[in-house]
């Protein structure tokens, strides 16, 4: 079963975007758009509830990933897909790095590509470490650095979106 839903989101996260974008690059750039919308609304609803919710919505959340976590989902494949759609978003902002006439749409999609590319390197050397229960200023200069990847990813797609297609 979670084999199955990981294969389906594989094929709608990958490979369908990838296949819309050699018949049309306007549909991927839309699919896309909404793609990282998605993405990004559920990481920026995980930091939210952790650091603002109530202790019912924070124990509801640890449940599901605990939840996630029982059934053996495999890591490897979670990794995966994580990285791949790193990479893919990557290539939406190089894309938009290229294909825009505007100095500042290719600034933002510069930027945003950096700090997807940190993303996506953060993620690939990251290990399973054993949380210590530890204050450290490195997780909190990790959380800042995620709200900030995060709000401004969805800043600069609906800047893009609404210079692209108004």
């Amino acid at each position: 079963m979670v084999i199955r839903s990981r294969l389906l989101s594989f094929t709608l996260m990958i490979v369908l975007p990838i296949t819309i974008a050699l018949i049309c690059f306007d549909s991927f750039f839309v699919l896309m758009a909404v793609l990282i919308f998605l993405t990004v609304g559920k990481s920026l609803r995980y930091l939210i509830v952790a650091n603002f919710g109530s202790d019912k919505a924070f124990e509801k959340l640890e449940r599901q990933i605990q939840e996630r976590n029982a059934i053996g989902e495999p890591r490897v494949v979670n990794r995966g897909m994580i990285i791949a759609l790193n990479l893919l978003f990557i290539g939406f902002f190089i894309y938009t790095y290229f294909n825009s006439y505007s100095l500042i749409l290719q600034a933002l999609g510069g930027v945003t590509a950096i700090s997807w590319i940190y993303d996506f390197l953060r993620t690939f050397a990251s290990r399973q470490v054993k949380d210590s229960g530890e204050w450290s200023y490195k997780d909190t200069l990790s959380e800042i650095f995620l709200w900030f990847h995060n709000i401004s990813t969805i800043a600069v797609v609906a800047l893009i979106v609404v210079m692209r297609f108004v």
